[in-house]
């Protein structure tokens, strides 16, 4: 599957972060967010890089934002929104 490169550099550190094998995922299946779980420090910590990833990338803001001004609000709200649709599981205690 051919993906935006600052997708998948997103979705590799997503991966990366719950020990997941980026290769072995099919992104397109309907539920491939739900095959692993994180804590929600974890979540949150994820949600605060891809914040700071598009913050300071013109062009990661310019490939995944529908308006990519490099303005930190907008850039925290596009990481939630990921996050809140594509993050992974929480894990329960």
């Amino acid at each position: 599957m051919k993906m935006e490169k600052h997708m998948e550099i997103i979705l590799r550190e997503m991966c990366a972060r719950v020990g997941a094998n980026y290769n072995n995922i099919d992104f397109l299946g309907r539920s491939w967010f739900m095959l692993y779980e994180w804590t929600k420090t974890q979540e949150n910590d994820f949600t605060k890089w891809v914040g700071n990833y598009l913050y300071n990338n013109k062009e990661a803001r310019a490939g995944l934002l529908s308006h990519p001004t490099k303005n930190k609000t907008r850039c925290k709200r596009a990481a939630s929104e990921f996050v809140w649709n594509h993050g992974w599981k929480i894990s329960q205690p």
